[in-house]
């Protein structure tokens, strides 16, 4: 039961004990020392939120003392004179066993994709037939034609490649700061009417983010491993596709097909900066077709964008608020206000609006971590503004041109 690891924050006097959490914890250790105390329990956790007495600091021998007896983290910030402690500790121990929703939800999103990829390279894995509900055509495959099914691996492979990072991303840094999290979600959508084949991937955290630090780290690794995977696959993807005769423009200058219908495609700082340096000509003077592994790259950079809009529960939200509680939620009502004109040049930005709210319950703003305190210190709030100059750089005002 010893300490694994300690954080100090000289200003505040936040620290951070780290147990190895090898016998059940036993929170009467602590009551005897807080003034005051909250009992939360959650479904799986237990929150002990209180104060030290007043005749205590986090340096007295008994509260090093239910230190080391606590085995698990152990959260104190002193600040204005009182040292404020909260404790995270699980309750019901989860059974182990294989992720079977997970597994039956990426491979049916893989067969999504790969269906995808094929019909963006004008093939028909499914013998598509037409049921016709009205005057409605509704699509719905026959049959799968394995061999003409694999077309679309090119597209399906990377583009999982780029979902699953991003995932593992959150993953990782969750697991480094002791947050539990699910491995990936995956949503599987019919290509007939999402055209890529899926609706994104997920996790759930399932443990509660105690401090701020531990939330920018989860909110922007997400991001940062999308956007960085999916810059060579962007750069290599361009230097395979071709200018096709046609009509393009700056703002849409890329070009798909898919089921034999033409889809162009929006433009960004990034994808600008390099179809013009790696891409088969001039952007903006003839369409250019992208190859699979572009429109993989150009969707990387489309998803790391969504996921940094800086509302509620998205990663965007998650940063803002670590970077700065007090104005994360002026800043979530001034970006939904703006989605409203954007909406006015791509429809899908209202819709993306509506599904926000209708997520998050009409509450647009960031919910309040256990310990706002500490701040995120130099290094974090340099990522953080790495993380503000992804989300620009990356940002399609108009994504889609059917």
């Amino acid at each position: 039961m010893g300490t694994a690891g300690a954080e100090a924050n000289p200003k505040i006097g936040a620290i951070v004990m780290v147990g190895a959490e090898a016998v059940k914890p036993d929170p009467a250790v602590w009551l005897p020392l807080l003034a005051e105390y909250r009992l939360t329990s959650l479904p799986q956790d237990a929150v002990l939120e209180g104060t030290l007495r007043p005749d205590l600091t986090a340096a007295s021998p008994e509260v090093q003392a239910a230190l080391s007896e606590w085995p698990t983290a152990a959260h104190l910030q002193s600040e204005d004179g009182q040292t404020r402690v909260v404790l995270v500790y699980r309750i019901r121990d989860e059974p182990r066993r294989w992720p079977w929703v997970q597994t039956a939800l990426l491979l049916a999103t893989l067969l999504t994709t790969l269906g995808a990829g094929a019909l963006m390279a004008g093939l028909d894995p499914f013998g598509t037939r037409v049921w016709a509900l009205g005057e409605v055509p509704i699509p719905y495959p026959s049959t799968i034609d394995w061999p003409v099914l694999m077309v679309g691996a090119t597209f399906a492979l990377p583009f999982l490649g780029v979902l699953l990072a991003h995932e593992m991303g959150h993953y990782v840094a969750a697991h480094a700061h002791r947050v539990r999290a699910t491995l990936p979600y995956f949503v599987p959508f019919p290509p007939y009417f999402s055209i890529i084949g899926t609706l994104g991937a997920f996790i759930r955290l399932r443990s509660p983010t105690v401090r701020r630090s531990a939330l920018f780290d989860i909110g922007s690794a997400g991001p940062l491993a999308s956007f960085a995977l999916s810059l060579p696959i962007l750069g290599v993807g361009l230097g395979l596709s071709e200018a096709v005769p046609g009509r393009a423009t700056l703002a849409s200058p890329f070009l798909i097909h898919f089921a034999g219908e033409s889809v162009r495609l929006g433009n960004g700082v990034v994808t600008h900066l390099f179809a013009s340096l790696l891409g088969p000509g001039g952007v903006g003077d003839a369409p250019i077709l992208l190859h699979p592994l572009a429109l993989v790259g150009w969707l990387g950079m489309f998803v790391t964008a969504l996921n940094l809009l800086p509302l509620g529960q998205l990663d965007g939200g998650h940063v803002l608020y670590a970077v700065s509680p007090r104005r994360a939620a002026l800043g979530a009502r001034l970006f939904l206000a703006a989605l409203l004109p954007l909406g006015l040049v791509w429809w899908g930005w209202w819709a993306w609006a509506l599904i926000v709210v209708a997520i998050h319950r009409g509450r647009i703003q960031h919910a309040r971590v256990l310990q706002p305190g500490p701040g995120l210190g130099p290094r974090r709030r340099i990522l953080g503004w790495l993380v503000i100059a992804v989300f620009f750089l990356t940002f399609v005002p108009v994504p889609v041109h059917l």
